[in-house]
């Protein structure tokens, strides 16, 4: 081993001896061999030993980009083109491969900006309109890019690189037989172009034609033995196929062929992982890296060891590449399901949050991380996130699921029940198939078949807590609170560390306003498991509504000691609801401080500091939003222009969207904001309606729509907008929403609140379903129990809403909890000063405690402070205690 490491010495000291007696021209020369012999890393070593000569020699400074652009580092290739452009602005070729680098990196915008400065020089040019299209893929624009790529091959028929750019954007956009009808014809003129047939069976098989594809790459194979990655590929294709030995033969006659070459020894590591011979694989995958280092192979390394039970060396290959490429989605998934392996809870929903913040429908991702919530015994977070799963894709559950939730689909319910049932029968100890299925009973209205199933799964082991948590639950749906409690005191005892039992006593407590038993649960949980952010913030919003500030403050400061982004951000609600607003910017800067690109940290910055009239400030916040995710920002910066006054940026940003997004309806609906907030109601509906023109089922645009048509007091015509919305969408929330606020606003109270419960059958979270549904029953129109019960989950879903905290300190009042409805409304009449409905709420409290001074004051108050629906009330009220 030593002899070994001094001849290694040997040929370094060798190289670079020889390196330092060459001339900066030789080494430019030898440099740009080793990059044409494919040796991208020795070019590199040598371009830089030709700049220490000369560190203004241009040649081997663009060179050294192109070796480093080559090897996929992009940031030093980025770098180094800039330099070179900086010193020398006209070199043409220098903007075609620093564009190729912003395209590589999804920087379109850069890219199409270096596009159209190459072709102010070079009209016409087929590279310059290559770029273009290629530039305006990357955004999505898929018809700009189509057209781009299109003048480009008019411009250069042969071109064959624009071909194969522009069968990508026809599959991109879902126009796959386009893309074939495109390929076709390049493999006909150029035989020998691989890349197309690449393409070609890439298509096939991503259509389900594997046989076709099969062909292509044995026809490949047949022009070219040494293609190597089409003997993999069809490898790749068999494994797919169940057919272990085949592609265990591919395997073999590779590494015999050509044992110098990477893809065989990766193939046959697949194999043996199929086979689940992780040894075996690990030192294939091994060989292979040792060859040809790939993104697979690492993965692949960490899946073998993840089974080996090796979890922490797992997790090191899984980062090996995410460290390259940070959007891989599997890498991350398998990140996060390693994490929870090791009960690094918090850390894995923090990896499964980015994959669903790249990808909100990815059913995958929410069905771990249903599996996450559940291991943290947040039951409706995870019963939440595996309903969205399976209402994603039902094929993400097990066969029979995915059966019973097809037949759901289709209204076959009793079928579907069936195959649910079945899946429970099968596995009966997986907790995910009865969980779904006892959802499935409470959502259909069967309480007592919800029982069954609940209670057919206790085991009398650790995992009976979370049945009895959810029994508890059906029970509290049917009203039986002392049966809940009881139920819940068993997921006590078998698992004292099972932290829901103490979150649901906490809420049922909250919502039953005996804060001081919720506070004690919240406590309870505290000494189990000293980090639970949940408990933290579930006593800070306690004290809050008790007005207990100190205590409050106490635990908020707690829960950022925790370094979870989310405390951070409540506590800075919490600041900016006492309006301190300075103290609250400094609390989002620590969080800023971690996760420089946090993206709710930097919203809310940018927000407090609108709050503050601190617009510049806000809009260079809101541009660090929209490096990291464009249409967020612009968003964002249109609000900010807005609220500055300056309606011809705010209009121009907008524009943005729609140049960007031609044939969607989100740049309208955006410009209708513009003009909706600068009081133009016709300009805002026009442009909605151009919106629809370019996108006539848009959901969003139709109720958009709708809520302009209302505040016109053109009802019935709004009423048809949600209604054509509900066509396109049975299941769009917001449209089920509006419905209910305009039959709410109209006085049609029954009919509303029928509405805003089809909202929370749809989603139980809906926070405006939630306060109005409150607001209804605290009315009359419900029993009080439920409205304080429904107030409280809307404030804890957004303590930070003074509208809320007037639904609930009116709930309060209702259920005669005096002292606590008082607490809320002040604070509430603290952030709505100037809001009658709220003063007079706040005038009901003090009426009924018997404090008929205050009383009166803001009674006189509140109908000095304009019309508001309960005006009427309020007069004789105040009539009523001048009377006394």
């Amino acid at each position: 081993m030593r002899l070994k490491l001094i001849a290694a010495l040997l040929i370094v000291l060798t190289v670079c001896s020889a390196c330092g007696r060459k001339s900066k021209e030789e080494l430019l020369a030898e440099g740009i061999k080793q990059l044409g012999a494919s040796n991208p890393s020795g070019a590199v070593v040598l371009f830089k030993n030709a700049l220490e000569k000369d560190e203004n020699y241009l040649d081997a400074r663009f060179q050294l980009a192109k070796a480093y652009a080559r090897l996929g580092k992009n940031e030093q290739a980025e770098r180094e083109f800039l330099k070179v452009l900086k010193q020398n602005p006209s070199r043409d070729e220098a903007i075609v491969e620093l564009a190729a680098v912003y395209n590589a990196t999804r920087k379109g915008d850069q890219a199409f900006a270096l596009g159209e400065q190459y072709l102010a020089k070079h009209p016409g040019s087929a590279e310059g309109l290559e770029i273009l299209g290629i530039a305006c893929a990357v955004t999505k624009r898929f018809d700009d890019a189509e057209r781009y790529l299109q003048q480009a091959l008019a411009a250069s028929p042969s071109r064959s690189k624009t071909r194969l750019e522009l069968a990508g954007v026809y599959v991109a956009a879902g126009k796959e037989q386009q893309a074939k009808a495109v390929l076709e014809e390049l493999v006909r003129s150029d035989p020998k172009n691989f890349k197309g047939f690449y393409m070609l069976a890439a298509i096939e098989k991503s259509g389900g034609n594997r046989d076709r594809a099969l062909e292509i790459y044995t026809r490949i194979l047949s022009m070219d033995r040494s293609e190597t990655l089409a003997a993999y590929k069809s490898g790749l294709i068999q494994i797919e196929k169940g057919d272990l030995p085949k592609a265990d033969g591919i395997a073999d006659s590779m590494i015999k062929e050509f044992p110098k070459r990477a893809e065989g020894h990766r193939l046959k590591g697949l194999v043996l992982y199929q086979r689940k011979q992780y040894a075996e694989a690990m030192t294939s995958l091994q060989n292979s890296i040792k060859i040809a280092p790939t993104l697979e192979a690492y993965y692949f390394m960490g899946l073998c060891q993840y089974g080996r039970g090796e979890l922490e060396s797992s997790l090191s290959q899984f980062r090996q590449v995410l460290d390259r490429v940070p959007s891989s989605r599997q890498a991350r998934l398998m990140t996060a399901t390693v994490l929870l392996a090791q009960k690094r809870v918090d850390d894995a929903i923090g990896e499964i949050k980015k994959v669903l913040q790249a990808d909100d429908n990815d059913a995958v991702a929410h069905n771990l991380l249903g599996n996450a919530y559940m291991a943290k015994g947040m039951f409706d977070e995870g019963m939440r996130e595996l309903n969205r799963a399976t209402s994603i894709d039902p094929r993400i559950v097990d066969a029979y699921l995915k059966k019973g939730y097809f037949y759901f689909s289709r209204g076959k319910n009793a079928e579907g029940e069936s195959e649910l049932a079945t899946a429970v029968k099968v596995a009966p100890d997986a907790l995910n198939s009865r969980m779904l299925l006892a959802s499935y009973y409470m959502r259909s209205g069967s309480a007592p078949k919800a029982l069954n199933v609940l209670k057919g799964g206790l085991s009398g082991k650790k995992g009976d807590a979370l049945l009895y948590n959810s029994i508890a639950s059906v029970h509290l749906s049917q009203n039986r609170p002392d049966l809940a409690l009881a139920s819940i005191q068993k997921a006590k005892q078998v698992d004292p560390a099972f932290p829901a039992s103490y979150q649901n006593l906490a809420t049922y407590y909250a919502a039953s306003g005996k804060y001081d038993n919720a506070i004690a649960e919240y406590s309870a949980l505290l000494r189990v498991d000293p980090r639970n952010l949940r408990a933290m913030l579930g006593l800070a919003a306690l004290y809050e509504i008790k007005g207990n500030d100190r205590e409050a403050l106490a635990f908020y400061d707690r829960a950022t000691d925790t370094g979870q982004p989310a405390a951070f951000l409540t506590k800075a609600t919490y600041l900016a609801k006492k309006r301190e607003t300075g103290k609250a910017i400094k609390v989002v800067d620590e969080l800023l401080k971690k996760d420089s690109r946090n993206l709710a940290a930097l919203e809310m910055k940018g927000r407090l500091l609108m709050v503050e009239k601190e617009y510049k400030q806000a809009v260079k916040v809101f541009d660090e939003v929209e490096a990291v995710k464009p249409d967020a920002g612009v968003a964002l910066k249109i609000g900010a222009y807005v609220a500055m006054k300056d309606t011809s940026k705010a209009v121009s940003q907008a524009r943005v969207f729609i140049d960007k997004y031609p044939r969607s309806a989100r740049g309208y609906l955006v410009l209708a904001s513009v003009h909706e907030s600068l009081g133009d109601r016709n300009r805002a509906m026009a442009e909605v309606r151009n919106g629809l023109r370019v996108e006539p089922g848009n959901g969003e645009a139709l109720v958009r729509l709708g809520n302009l048509l209302e505040s016109a007091r053109d009802h019935n015509q709004a009423m048809a907008m949600y209604d054509e919305a509900l066509k396109k969408n049975p299941n769009y929330v917001p449209a089920l929403f509006a419905q209910g606020a305009l039959l709410d606003s109209t006085g049609k109270k029954k009919e509303a609140v029928a509405r805003y419960r089809a909202t929370l059958a749809k989603s139980e979270t809906y926070v405006p379903a939630l306060n109005n549904l409150a607001y209804l029953c605290a009315s009359g129109f419900g029993s009080k129990e439920e409205a304080l019960r429904l107030a409280v989950t809307a404030f804890k879903l957004e303590p930070g809403n003074a509208g809320i905290m007037d639904t609930l300190g009116f709930a309060l009042l209702k259920n005669r909890r005096l002292d606590d409805a008082a607490k809320v409304l002040e604070r509430a009449s603290t952030l709505l000063p100037t809001n009658p409905t709220v003063t007079y709420h706040l005038a009901l409290v003090y009426a009924e405690r018997g404090d008929r001074a205050r009383a009166t004051t803001l009674l006189q108050k509140s109908l000095s402070q304009g019309a508001f629906a309960d005006a009427p009330a309020a007069r004789s009220l105040l009539a009523g205690l001048r009377k006394r």
